[in-house]
């Protein structure tokens, strides 16, 4: 007995109606001087509730190629969406690790809210949004996977200022940052304001108005002692 939801055929996705491409990367750390260890990521970051990860609009089909560079599988989840698997394959021989064959056995088109994704493989699959809007998730189903890392936000919509699109791993840094060029462009704008207060004046011109009026007092005089002796001439 094979259970499949109640889906139309007619709901089936056409490659004609995919907007748009992502990579969904599953992979694991081994820094012993970081706990969780091991760690688990998803395009390389552990799971932040504060940050979002992929977008999405209501309405519109995405691919997603789910890839796996481990040696184990990681069963993808998503929530709130179905899916179809599209494609499947691993790098690793089905004649040496026969058990793949089992894993990689699928019904092209089939709707599914999960898939395993092969170990060292991949599994490309289509996804379609419905009228649902917020914030939701996708992560690995294994529990140990996804409370340590392997977990990331989906935002379907458009996000308002709380959401933004700007992506920050360390509020803290970011945080740091503002308030570091806060500080620089106020001392900068110090230092002009102090170098324009006390900055010398100059009295060039003021000096060669006084020289003038020196010079013309003594034509005065001498102007003045000419006419007397003449006088005292005449």
């Amino acid at each position: 007995m094979i259970f499949t939801p109640g889906y139309d055929e007619s709901e089936s996705i056409e490659s004609h109606q995919i907007v748009a491409s992502e990579n969904i990367v599953f992979s694991m750390g081994a820094d012993r001087n970081k706990a969780p260890f091991p760690q688990y990521f998803v395009n390389g970051k552990a799971f932040s509730p504060d940050r979002l990860d992929f977008f999405a609009h209501p309405g519109e089909a995405r691919e997603y190629v789910l890839i796996n560079g481990n040696h184990n599988v990681h069963p993808f989840h998503i929530h709130v969406n179905r899916f179809q698997v599209i494609e499947m394959g691993s790098e690793l021989s089905t004649e040496k690790y026969p058990v793949l064959k089992s894993v990689m056995d699928f019904e092209e088109g089939l709707w599914r809210d999960t898939v395993v994704v092969p170990p060292n493989g991949r599994a490309r699959i289509w996804v379609k949004y419905g009228n649902y809007t917020g914030k939701t998730l996708f992560h690995c189903h294994f529990l140990a996977h996804e409370d340590t890392g392997m977990m990331s936000t989906l935002f379907i919509g458009e996000p308002d200022f709380t959401f933004s699109r700007w992506k920050v791993d360390n509020i803290d840094t970011a945080i740091m940052m503002c308030v570091g060029a806060t500080v620089v462009v106020m001392g900068i704008l110090f230092i002009v304001l102090f170098s324009g207060s006390t900055a010398r004046k100059d009295y060039s011109s003021v000096s060669t108005m006084n020289d003038v009026r020196k010079k013309r007092g003594e034509e005065n005089i001498a102007g003045t002692r000419e006419s007397l002796s003449l006088l005292n001439v005449s």
